[in-house]
């Protein structure tokens, strides 16, 4: 693929992952564009580890430094890692650009997007009232993630599906069933 095209699909990866509807409330004004902005300049060579604890010490940096990139009163850990699992996803659903990076490895390893959609879906599990209360997304905090990947981890085993995946079922989940 010519790079023009990859840097192109980057970019429109990058613009997807962080709209309206994911930023509402994270931030004031300006805060899509420097998130977008962040994205598409990110080296996505990156996130090519070889193992579990190399990729998530990356995703760590990558959102420390990403937490600078945002506007004064958007710099919270948990929209900042929410955009960018997101956009992680984004980039593992396009088969050019994980083609590209060689990123399809790293699926079993990508966090669930968090917010309160999936917190309450989590929630809804078996077990899962030992979670934490759901607080907001720019209240998330390293720790209290952590918790619900790990959780998030045993319901996607049971599913057989990468938890990464489980955000496709939970968000706005009272939507869909209802029909």
């Amino acid at each position: 693929m010519k790079e023009k095209f990859m840097r192109a699909l980057h970019r429109r990866t990058a613009s997807t992952s962080v709209g309206p509807s994911t930023a509402r409330g994270m931030g004031p004004k300006g805060t899509i564009f420097a998130a977008r902005d962040y994205l598409a300049n990110l080296d996505l060579k990156i996130f090519n580890k070889q193992t579990e604890n190399d990729f998530l010490k990356s995703l760590n940096e990558v959102t420390q430094s990403f937490l600078k990139k945002l506007p004064s009163g958007a710099q919270n850990w948990g929209a900042a890692r929410k955009f960018l699992n997101i956009f992680l996803r984004g980039i593992i659903y396009n088969r050019f650009l994980c083609e590209k990076y060689d990123l399809y490895h790293i699926e079993p390893w990508l966090e669930l997007p968090l917010d309160s959609h999936v917190a309450n879906g989590l929630r809804s599990e078996q077990g899962g009232r030992s979670l934490p209360r759901w607080k907001t997304v720019i209240g998330l905090d390293n720790k209290t993630s952590q918790q619900y990947q790990n959780f998030a981890s045993e319901v996607a085993k049971k599913e057989g599906v990468s938890r990464v995946h489980l955000d496709l079922i939970y968000y706005r989940r009272d939507f869909t069933t209802a029909n």
